[in-house]
Order: structure tokens, then C-alpha cells, then sequence
């Protein structure tokens, strides 16, 4: 056996020795590892379907995947990061809350020459997948406005702003958005009727702030809400119901996360949906699978001219009562062919 070797190695050419050799000693090549950080706020099912999309997905393209909950705490995220590093990913998925810290985990990731995509969140050096939160802030105004025109012809009592300042320019847009879109179709608003509080982008922190506010304006009635998210804008409602002045309080919000189900809040007359669940079809089509084949595309990490907008879905309550539930939009998802988004599957009225 080891002559028959030594006499077939011996009459090779060099080219053939060298092949030879690299096919006994070289096994297939690693598969690219996709790293995913989910927010890891216990609010909102899409959070965790976030992760769930993801994974698919890269199962579907035989990659390996880490996923890692940042837990909505800086302090985790970037403890994250390091493990991200640590796993050898090739590229991460960032939703991270606390855009305080970002700056840190880019230095890291950076360093490490890892590239990232952040969703909805900007950060310098990180590919932008995101809602165009201006079109979606004004989109969503704008359906408050024509139902105030309607009901109340423009002249409510109140406009309560459930800000997020945490979220920086996000809350700008999508906030302040809300508000210019009401402006649009209601210019004669007075300013001193718009009041704003921080919300957090949380039901539990809007409510007790919203609570104060309502109990400085004993006398208001028609009160309209606008907010970062449908959290934020939950909470006021909720805070109007408990002092028993939700006779005459209309909300709409921002992302969908509370627009679908059984247990909706009435005074809820819309959202504009981000169907943020299935951003990773944004995310691999658009950056990942380029930088998976070699060819990653030049980064954009400008949410004004992002590497993949995601289109906002304005929807009233009574439309969005016919779209499919987070596990089962998930489920059409990832049956439908690669690339269609969940834009194209359920939003009822394309722009």
C-alpha cells in the first residue's frame, strides 16, 4: 500500500501533486455565519419573529445562525457584540432600542470588520433597513386628520405627541411626521392645543405621563393621539379610560404591533403597519446576500437614503381587522416566493 502510494505520487506532474494534495487536506468550505440581535422587549410578538424570520431564512440558504437577545439594555447589547465577534459571524442584524450605545457596538464591529444592518435605527457605518419613518409619521397624521375633520371639523381640544427621545431623529420623523400630516388636512389646529410627554415607546410609561397631562386640562374632550408607536399611543388611551374620558380620545399609531387581534383598543382608529417581523427579507435581499456572494454593496447608513426602505401600510382598525396575525403572516412569508415582502402580501391599499 505504501509503495503503490509513493510510486503514484511519484509519477504525477506538479500540478496534479498539488491538487492532489489540497483534495486530501483541504474540507469544504465554511458556510457563512449570519448573526441576528433581536431587541428582546417582552411587549410585542413581532420581536421575537424578528429572530424567527431570520432564521428561516438563513436556513433556507444553508448558512449558519447566532442569534442573541439584547434584552432592550445597552448594557447587553454590548456584551453582544463581543460575542458576535467572539462566534466569527460574517455579517450581524442589529434591532437595538438604546441607540445611545450604537456607537460602541460600531466601533466594535468595525474593528472586527464585521458589517452590520441596523433596522430603523441610523448609525454611521451600519447598512440602514428601515421604514421611512417621515412618510410613515405623515401617512399616519394625515388618516387622524381626516377623521378629525369629519367628526369634529378640525377642531379638537387636545393633540397629545407620545414621544420617544430615545429614538432621535426616528421620533423626530415618525412623531413629529404625525403631526405635520394632521396639519395638512387640519393647518388651523392652535399650537398651544399640541402637548407632547415621553412615552418611551411604551404603553406602561405613556400612561402615567399621559395620565399627568390629561389631569392639567380637566376640560379637554376631543383629544386626538399621535405617537412613535402603537405603544406610546396605547398608553394615553389607557390613561383617558382609567379617568373616564375616553368618550371623545381617537389615537392612531405607528409600527401595527397593536392594530391586529381580539383585544384592540376601540378608541385605536388606526395604525400604519411596518410589518417589522419580516425585515429580514429587506436586509438579505438587498445587503446580506450580496455580502454572502462577495460583492457587498457600499454602505448606506442614511435613513433618508437607506440600503432597503421598507414601505409603510396606513390602516384603519376596521382594515386592519382583516389581515392575518403575526404567526400567520410569518407563516405566508416564508412560503411565498424569495424576496416578496409582507407589504406585497397583506397591505390593502398599495401606494
Amino acid at each position: 500500500m505504501r509503495m503503490t502510494l509513493r510510486r503514484t505520487l511519484a509519477t504525477m506532474t506538479p500540478v496534479l501533486l498539488a491538487l492532489a494534495m489540497a483534495g486530501a487536506t483541504t474540507g469544504p468550505a465554511a458556510a457563512f455565519k449570519l448573526g441576528m440581535a433581536v431587541g428582546g422587549d417582552t411587549c410585542c410578538d413581532w420581536m421575537k419573529a424578528q429572530g424567527d424570520v431570520a432564521a428561516a431564512l438563513a436556513k433556507q440558504r444553508g448558512w449558519d445562525y447566532m442569534e442573541l437577545s439584547n434584552n432592550a439594555d445597552a448594557a447587553t447589547a454590548t456584551k453582544n457584540a463581543d460575542l458576535f465577534i467572539q462566534g466569527k459571524v460574517d455579517a450581524v442584524i442589529e434591532f437595538n432600542g438604546q441607540p445611545s450605545v450604537n456607537p460602541v457596538l460600531a466601533a466594535k464591529f468595525a474593528a472586527a470588520k464585521i458589517p452590520v444592518v441596523t433596522y430603523d435605527i441610523s448609525q454611521k457605518g451600519f447598512y440602514f433597513v428601515g421604514i421611512d419613518n417621515l412618510a410613515a409619521g405623515i401617512a399616519g397624521g394625515q388618516a387622524l386628520g381626516e377623521i378629525a375633520k369629519a367628526k369634529w371639523n378640525c377642531q379638537p381640544d387636545l393633540v397629545l405627541s407620545s414621544e420617544g427621545a430615545g429614538a432621535g431623529i426616528v421620533n423626530t420623523w415618525r412623531t413629529g411626521g404625525m403631526r405635520t400630516g394632521l396639519q395638512k388636512v387640519c393647518p388651523d389646529i392652535p399650537a398651544d392645543k399640541y402637548i407632547s410627554f415621553e412615552g418611551n415607546g411604551q404603553a406602561v410609561v405613556s400612561l402615567p405621563a399621559a395620565r399627568d397631562v390629561l389631569a392639567a386640562h380637566p376640560d379637554a374632550k376631543k383629544i386626538l393621539v399621535v405617537g412613535l408607536n402603537d405603544g406610546g399611543v396605547l398608553g394615553a388611551l389607557q390613561a383617558a379610560e382609567q379617568l373616564g374620558r375616553a368618550d371623545d380620545i381617537i389615537g392612531w399609531g405607528q409600527d401595527g404591533s397593536f392594530i391586529t387581534g381580539n383585544n384592540v383598543d376601540p378608541h385605536l382608529a388606526g395604525s400604519v403597519f411596518y410589518f417589522l417581523e419580516g425585515y429580514a427579507v429587506y436586509a438579505m435581499r438587498d445587503v446580506i446576500d450580496k455580502i454572502a456572494a462577495g460583492s457587498p454593496p457600499a454602505v448606506k447608513d442614511d435613513a433618508g437614503d437607506p440600503a432597503s426602505r421598507v414601505q409603510p401600510c396606513p390602516v384603519s382598525a376596521a382594515e386592519a381587522a382583516k389581515i392575518p396575525g403575526t404567526a400567520d403572516r410569518v407563516a405566508a412569508l416564508l412560503k411565498a416566493p424569495a424576496g416578496t415582502t409582507e407589504y406585497d402580501l397583506f397591505c390593502p391599499k398599495k401606494s
